[in-house]
């Protein structure tokens, strides 16, 4: 589903490239869904290689308790995220999901965990909230961020 009423923010470019050259561990997908590259919102392809890295996806001058570093996948290569992120991916939509609602100082207001094809109900519920300024998304099982997300 295409909406305007809000917009995905992936990893930015400059971030990802920062941390693929600071290193990390190097994994080869072996299965599909498995490796979710939170630049390009894809799951990578069997036999690409991904790098294992660490993100904080607070802004850096916010001070919050909720603040907290989170593993993520990256292609060991560049890549840019899709067209029309006012779009659910099918790397979200196919994964069981934790949303968590913050206001501008950080702090939360919701979560919930959900599948990933309820999840443009939970933006919708969650940006219901005008305190709400932010969502982020983590995969449910391991904890990884996912992606944050934005009123359009």
């Amino acid at each position: 589903m295409s909406n305007s009423t809000f917009v995905l923010n992936p990893i930015s470019s400059s971030t990802a490239e920062a941390l693929r050259a600071a290193g990390g561990a190097i994994n080869v997908a072996d299965s599909k869904p498995g490796y979710p590259c939170r630049q390009c919102l894809r799951d990578a392809e069997i036999g690409e290689e991904l790098v294992l890295v660490s993100h904080d996806p607070f802004a850096p001058n916010l001070e919050t308790p909720y603040r907290s570093a989170s593993p993520i996948f990256l292609h060991s290569k560049s890549c840019t995220p899709p067209d029309g992120l006012a779009a659910i991916p099918e790397q979200l939509a196919v994964r069981q999901l934790s949303v968590r609602s913050f206001d501008d100082t950080g702090h939360m207001i919701d979560a919930a965990v959900v599948d990933g094809t309820d999840l443009d109900a939970t933006i919708v519920e969650f940006f219901a909230d005008q305190a709400a300024t932010s969502l982020h998304v983590h995969n449910a099982h391991r904890g990884c961020w996912a992606t944050s997300i934005v009123r359009g």
